[in-house]
């Protein structure tokens, strides 16, 4: 499924196979004068490559190497000769055979590996120029893209709402606080996420999650002081383990926002 919305001169491109699987179910890939960002899962890589023969793509930035974000990639390339960049930590990753676990495979499907370039410190359009916003928290090769003058920021998977309470293992939740305190230090004017919808009042919403994280990193640290381990922390503060950590072989789980925090606590 393909659906589009407009917010000033970007197009949001909302990709779907499983509506269900929250975060990420749905991803949305954005193109903005002649750039896109995010090339989605590779379910959905033919239908969005499709939609765009005629609207001028010249240049695909990746926010990361994750499969949801970069499968279009290499049907792009052929058939538009688009320029693909990334953060350099993500090249050998996207131009590799991926290895997923089954829920992965699932709700969106292998990628095929593409050759990527490095992505600068910016990224210039014909109208827009957009800076490059390194935010490991969530990947080490993770970047959000912002363009000063317009104030739009394109968040990747960086922002999934303003609660969340699930994380994989390789996620840093205390590094994703300090990427969220970043990206608000920019005062955007309309956030743009991978997952999720699109924020026109940003700056509070991610305050919010800050806060939000930053509780709960506290609570985690002060129950382990009292010598629960990590599952009985998540069973206090959540109540239950989340849904997705079964079909997702615990790759999506609250124990694995426990054990970041306390990592990193």
């Amino acid at each position: 499924m393909l659906a589009t919305a407009e917010y000033e001169q970007v197009t949001q491109i909302k990709l779907c196979r499983y509506p269900d699987f929250n975060p990420g179910g749905t991803v949305s890939t954005y193109l903005v004068d002649g750039l896109l960002i995010d090339s989605g899962p590779a379910h959905t890589a033919e239908e969005l490559t499709e939609f765009l023969k005629d609207k001028g793509v010249k240049v695909v930035v990746n926010t990361h190497y994750h499969e949801d974000h970069i499968a279009a990639n290499a049907l792009l390339k052929e058939r538009y000769g688009v320029e693909l960049l990334a953060h350099p930590l993500a090249i050998d990753k996207i131009n590799q055979m991926a290895t997923l676990y089954p829920y992965q495979e699932e709700v969106w499907g292998y990628p095929v590996p593409s050759q990527v370039k490095e992505i600068g410190n910016s990224i210039s359009t014909n109208h827009f120029r957009f800076e490059v916003i390194y935010t490991p928290g969530h990947d080490r090769d993770h970047i959000c893209l912002f363009e000063p003058k317009q104030g739009w920021l394109f968040t990747g998977d960086l922002f999934v709402g303003t609660r969340p309470n699930v994380v994989r293992p390789m996620d840093d939740v205390r590094q994703i606080i300090a990427d969220l305190k970043k990206v608000k230090d920019l005062k955007p004017h309309i956030l743009f996420p991978a997952p999720g919808k699109v924020k026109t009042e940003p700056v509070p919403v991610l305050e919010q999650t800050i806060r939000y994280l930053e509780n709960l990193g506290q609570k985690v640290m002060e129950l382990h002081d009292k010598g629960l381990s990590p599952d009985e922390i998540m069973k206090q503060i959540f109540g239950h383990e989340a849904p997705l950590a079964e079909f997702t072989q615990q790759q999506f789980s609250s124990l694995n926002v426990v054990k970041s925090l306390l990592k990193t606590g």
